[in-house]
């Protein structure tokens, strides 16, 4: 295959992104987009959220692109109603080509998630969910401002069970303010006695804007050094695997066939169409965002107008480079074949000299058509990134 010059569309499967923007607070943590809940403001925001996928039918955005996975983010989706998110689903599943069995995920609070409630969303077709539990320490809880406390998060999960979710995550931070080894190792082992089908642990990054970067700038918290946090989570990567859980990304952990779909398409070159104000999509090649600004989304979808505040048409070359980059997040790591074929460039070619050093140094290895990090190289996810950006 020649190199291609520009994007070309593609026809295969895709994911739906749907991003919620509301909170009932800001947990010191986070750098996502979201307001405070007014019910007016949260009603009015479905209307438009409706208006935005029906503008997406009219338009044919996804040319009947079947939907694999669909994916409620945010901000707290659980904010809504349950009829809400179900009227949400319901309109994705008129207007596009929705797999009938297709990964339907949602994040949730906590504090907010009673049984009935979870009942609704199981019966109308949500299929995965996703507890931001963060920690099991009610003092690293109540530092970080969540809503929730430990108990909270094992009543939601008991919740979770008896509506009937068989497919459940727990999110985790490790490197908290003042948090040991132990401590760390203590939420990780709350969260194992819940038997979630999924774990992830993410390291926390102090973001521009947040309450923690404040309080950082100031020199009020005392955060954990690198050597600290290599050391939580290798300990954490090592309990997991001991307790059975697959790792398949460099934050995350499933057991057998209970990977989550949707968030591996992000790693693996997979299209998305991202709905709701400041939602990303990747999708014919094309990168876009939506404008953040609830009183702006609401003035263009109201006027028939795509949201879109930035679009990158990109290029090939770069779409491999972000392919390749991605990719090695993934234990299974990058398969050359299709890049070549969707692309018209050769990885093995194009990358060679990044591709020889890493190897070398034995963080990456070539295994046929196959490019995968090794151990260590999973480790450095972000700088083996970076060879190739």
């Amino acid at each position: 295959g020649a190199m291609k010059s520009s994007m070309t569309p593609r026809d295969d499967s895709v994911g739906l992104y749907l991003h919620v923007p509301f909170c009932d607070r800001r947990c010191h943590f986070c750098g996502f987009f979201t307001r405070a809940r007014r019910e007016d403001r949260v009603s009015a925001f479905v209307s438009d959220l409706l208006a935005e996928i029906q503008l997406h039918g009219r338009t044919e955005t996804l040319r009947g692109r079947t939907v694999e996975t669909i994916y409620f983010g945010g901000g707290t989706p659980t904010i809504l109603s349950s009829g809400q998110l179900l009227s949400i689903l319901e309109a994705c599943r008129r207007t596009f080509v929705v797999d009938t069995a297709a990964e339907v995920s949602i994040e949730a609070n906590p504090a907010s998630v009673e049984e009935p409630f979870l009942r609704a969303l199981r019966k109308g077709g949500c299929n995965r969910l996703s507890l931001g539990a963060q920690s099991f320490d009610d003092a690293e809880l109540k530092a970080a401002n969540t809503p929730h406390t430990a108990e909270q998060i094992e009543r939601a999960v008991r919740a979770a069970r008896r509506a009937g979710f068989a497919n459940l995550n727990l999110d985790l931070i490790y490197g908290l303010t003042g948090q040991s080894l132990t401590r760390w190792l203590a939420n990780l082992e709350a969260a194992i006695t819940l038997v979630p089908q999924h774990l992830a642990f993410y390291g926390l990054t102090i973001e521009e804007g947040t309450q923690f970067h404040r309080e950082v700038e100031r020199g009020y918290l005392n955060l954990p050094d690198e050597d600290a946090l290599a050391d939580m989570y290798q300990e954490g990567r090592n309990r997991l695997r001991a307790a059975g859980y697959l790792q398949y990304e460099v934050s995350n952990f499933a057991r057998q066939g209970h990977a989550c779909r949707h968030n591996l398409g992000y790693w693996t070159d997979r299209e998305w169409l991202g709905l709701g104000p400041s939602a990303h999509s990747y999708l014919d090649g094309a990168r876009f965002s939506a404008v953040a600004s609830l009183e702006e989304y609401h003035r263009l979808v109201s006027a028939s107008r795509p949201p879109i505040a930035e679009r990158e048409p990109g290029t090939p070359d770069l779409r491999l480079r972000e392919a390749v980059a991605f990719g090695l997040r993934t234990v299974a790591g990058v398969a050359c074949a299709p890049l070549r074929e969707r692309y018209g460039l050769d990885p093995i070619e194009r990358f060679r000299e990044p591709i020889e050093r890493l190897t070398f140094g034995r963080w990456m290895i070539l295994d046929g058509e196959v490019l995968r990090p090794s151990d260590d190289g999973l480790l450095l996810a972000d700088e083996l990134a970076a060879a190739f950006l």
